[in-house]
C-alpha cells in the first residue's frame, strides 16, 4: 500500500475525535478544558491521562504516553501506522482504497484470495462427497456442525485433481504456484496437497490465504501447509482467529499447537481457541494477539517437543507485555485427545488450574530431580534462584523464596541472599528495577533527560517566541540528540524569524513509528509551568541538552582514540586529544 496523501490523513484525524476515539477505551471525566482519565497503558490508579479537545493530543504524566488519535490506536490495539489509519478510516466511513491501486500487487493479492476459495470451495465439496474422509472425521469426534463452520475438506488422492478443476475454472498453473496449490519438478507438475483433510486458513478479514492439510493414516508428513505466498505467512497468522474475534465479551485467548486441537474445543463451546499452525509462537504472533486481548493461556502438546515449545513461547508472550498463564495436559496427551478421553468438563478444569508462567518454570525445573539428593537439590535451588531473580514484584519474589525455603529445607535468609545477588549480577533491564514502573509486563525506561529537556525547550519556543534568540544563541539545533527534536529545532529556527507557524499535524504525520509519534506529541502537550518559573527551567534545560551533547561527542572522540592507537596513528590520536580536552574543558564550565 502506498502511502496515504497528508489531505486524507488530516481527514481521517479531523473525523475521528480523539475524545470520542479514547472514550471507547477509557472513561473520561472534563476537568476545565481537558479530559481525564485512567491511563490504560500502565498500571495506574489515579487518572493520569490528560485528552485535549483542543490540540487532539493525549498525555499520561505517569507513564509517558502520548500522541494523536492515531498513536492512541497504535499503542492500544498493537497496530502498526497502516493499519491504525486504516482502522480510523472504516471507523469514519472514510473510504481509502482508492491509494491500494498504488500497490502493485494489489491485483495479484486479490487473484490469490479468489483461488484460495475457489480451491477451498473444491476441497469442500470433495470431502463432501468421499465416504473415507467423512468417516475419519467423524471417528475423530468432529461432527457437520464443525466440518461446515470451519470449512474442512478433502483434497483427492490424485496427482493433478486440483490442477484440473482450476484451469475449468480459467487460473494458469503460474496462479496455482504464486498460491502455493502446486508443485513444480523435473517431472513435471503436480498437486500439493494429496489424500488430505484440507484445513483453510483464514486472515482476520475472513479471507482464505493457505491451507493446511493432514494425512488420513500415519504417513508423514502428518500436516502439510501451503508454503508462504504474498498473501500468506506463516508467523503472522493464527488458525481459528478469524472465529475468535467475534466474540464480543472475549477476554482470554487459548493458543494450541494444531488444527485439530482447535476446531474440537471449538466444538465444544470453547471460541477462544486458535492454532499455532504447527509452528512455534513468533513476536508477529504475540502482537497479533495483543490487538484482542492481553490474557493468554498456551496448552500445547505435553510431550518434549510440545513442552520446550512452551518455554520458548512464554517468553515470547511475556515480552509482549501479555498475562500468561499455562494449561497442562497430562499423560502425554494434546488437547484434542484428551477432551475425547475425558470430556470438556475436565479440560475446564485445566483451564481453571493453570500455572502463572513462574510456577510453570519452576515446575519443568523440578522435572526429573531428586531432591532428597543433594547435587538435585543444589541444582534445583539454583535453577528457581534464577527464575525468582528475574521477577520484578518484590511480593512475588518474596512469596517464591518462602514456598522453595519450605520445599528444600534450606534457610530463607540463604535463598534471598541468593536471590539479591543474582539481581545484581543482572546488567540488563532488570538494573535500576526501583525507577521502573511494571506496565502491563512491561517495563517501562524512565523517558531519558535530554529528551525531556529537548521537548521542553521546543515547547517554550514554540509558544513563546521570544525566547527564540536566547535560545538560539546559546544551542544549536544539531545539538538536540534525538532525532525528531533536532529536525523540529531546525524548522523551529527556519520558521518563528518569519512568523510562520508550526504546523503539529505536519510532524505528526510525518513520522510512522509509535516512538517519534510520542516524541512530537509531547513537545505539543508539554506542561510548561508558571511564567515565573520559565526563564530558570528553560536556562536548566537548555544547560542538560548541552552536557548530553557535549558528552556524546567525548564518548566518540574516546573510540576514535582508541581506534587510532590501534592503528598505530599517534599524530591523528594528538590532535584527538587536544580536541578532547577542549570538549572536557567545556562540560566542566556547564
Amino acid at each position: 500500500m502506498g502511502r496515504i496523501p497528508e489531505d486524507i490523513i488530516n481527514k481521517i484525524i479531523e473525523y475521528n475525535d480523539i475524545v470520542d476515539v479514547i472514550s471507547e477505551y477509557v472513561k473520561l471525566k472534563k476537568v476545565g478544558r481537558n479530559y481525564v482519565g485512567v491511563c490504560p497503558f500502565h498500571n495506574d490508579k489515579g487518572p493520569s491521562l490528560s485528552v485535549s479537545p483542543d490540540k487532539q493530543l493525549f498525555h499520561c504524566f505517569g507513564c509517558g504516553a502520548a500522541g494523536n488519535t492515531i498513536g492512541f490506536i497504535m499503542k492500544i490495539r498493537n497496530y502498526d501506522y497502516k493499519d491504525a489509519l486504516l482502522y480510523l478510516a472504516e471507523r469514519a466511513g472514510i473510504d481509502v482504497s482508492f491509494d491500494e491501486s498504488k500497490d502493485k500487487n494489489k491485483d495479484l493479492k486479490e487473484k490469490l484470495y479468489k483461488i484460495n476459495l475457489e480451491a477451498a470451495r473444491y476441497f469442500y465439496n470433495n470431502l463432501k462427497s468421499t465416504k473415507i474422509a467423512l468417516n475419519y472425521l467423524y471417528s475423530r469426534g468432529i461432527d457437520n456442525k464443525i466440518i461446515n463452520r470451519f470449512g474442512l475438506g478433502y483434497s483427492l488422492n490424485e496427482w493433478d485433481a486440483l490442477i484440473k478443476h482450476l484451469k475449468n475454472m480459467g487460473y494458469s498453473e503460474e496462479e496455482m504456484s504464486l498460491a502455493g496449490l502446486l508443485v513444480k519438478s523435473e517431472k513435471g507438475i503436480y498437486d500439493r496437497f494429496r489424500n488430505r483433510i484440507m484445513f483453510p486458513i483464514f486472515d482476520v478479514k475472513g479471507r482464505v490465504i493457505a491451507f493446511g492439510g493432514r494425512v488420513l493414516d500415519d504417513s508423514k508428513p502428518k500436516y502439510l501447509n501451503t508454503s508462504e505466498t504474498l498473501v500468506f505467512e506463516k508467523g503472522k497468522n493464527l488458525y481459528g482467529l478469524n472465529y475468535v474475534i467475534k466474540n464480543k465479551n472475549l477476554e482470554s485467548i487459548i493458543v494450541v499447537e494444531g488444527y485439530m486441537d482447535c476446531i474440537k474445543l471449538h466444538q465444544f463451546g470453547l471460541n477462544n481457541v486458535v492454532a499455532s499452525l504447527g509452528t512455534a509462537l513468533t513476536t508477529e504472533h504475540a502482537k497479533l494477539l495483543k490487538r484482542y486481548t492481553n490474557n493468554i493461556f498456551i496448552c500445547y502438546d505435553s510431550d518434549a517437543a510440545g513442552q520446550a515449545a512452551t518455554l520458548r513461547g512464554i517468553e515470547i508472550l511475556e515480552s509482549a507485555g501479555l498475562n500468561v498463564k499455562v494449561i497442562i495436559v497430562p499423560s502425554g496427551k494434546d488437547p484434542d485427545e484428551f477432551v475425547k478421553n475425558n470430556g470438556i468438563d475436565e479440560f475446564k478444569k485445566l483451564i481453571k488450574d493453570a500455572l502463572f508462567i513462574t510456577d510453570y518454570r519452576i515446575l519443568k525445573a523440578k522435572e526429573g530431580k531428586n531432591i532428597k539428593n543433594q547435587f538435585d537439590k543444589v541444582k534445583y535451588v539454583n535453577e528457581v534462584v534464577d527464575i525468582i531473580s528475574k521477577l520484578k514484584d518484590e511480593v512475588l519474589v518474596q512469596h517464591y523464596s518462602e514456598k522453595l525455603s519450605e520445599e528444600t529445607g534450606i534457610s530463607l535468609n540463604v535463598i534471598i541472599d541468593k536471590v539479591n545477588k543474582n539481581r545484581s549480577n543482572i546488567t540488563s533491564k532488570n538494573n535500576n528495577s526501583n525507577i521502573r514502573n511494571n506496565i502491563k509486563g512491561n517495563i517501562y525506561n524512565l523517558i531519558p533527560a535530554n529528551k525531556k529537556a529537548e521537548a521542553y525547550i521546543l515547547s517554550i519556543l514554540l509558544n513563546y517566541p521570544s525566547f527564540y534568540e536566547k535560545v538560539f544563541t546559546a544551542i544549536k539545533p544539531e545539538e538536540f540528540l534525538t532525532e525528531v527534536y533536532r529536525e523540529l529545532a531546525l524548522e523551529v529556527l527556519t520558521k518563528i524569524p518569519k512568523g510562520e507557524e508550526i504546523d503539529k499535524n505536519y510532524f505528526l504525520n510525518k513520522y510512522q513509528e509509535q516512538e517519534k509519534i510520542e516524541d512530537v506529541a509531547r513537545v505539543f502537550s508539554y506542561s510548561i509551568g508558571s511564567e515565573d518559573d520559565m526563564e530558570k527551567l528553560l536556562y536548566d534545560a537548555i544547560k542538560t541538552v548541552k552536557r548530553f551533547s557535549l558528552e556524546q561527542k567525548i564518548n566518540n572522540l574516546k573510540s576514535q582514540i582508541k581506534k587510532c592507537e590501534l592503528e598505530n596513528d599517534i599524530h591523528k590520536s594528538v590532535q584527538l586529544m587536544e580536541y578532547l580536552i577542549e570538549l572536557q574543558k567545556k562540560l566542566d564550565q556547564i
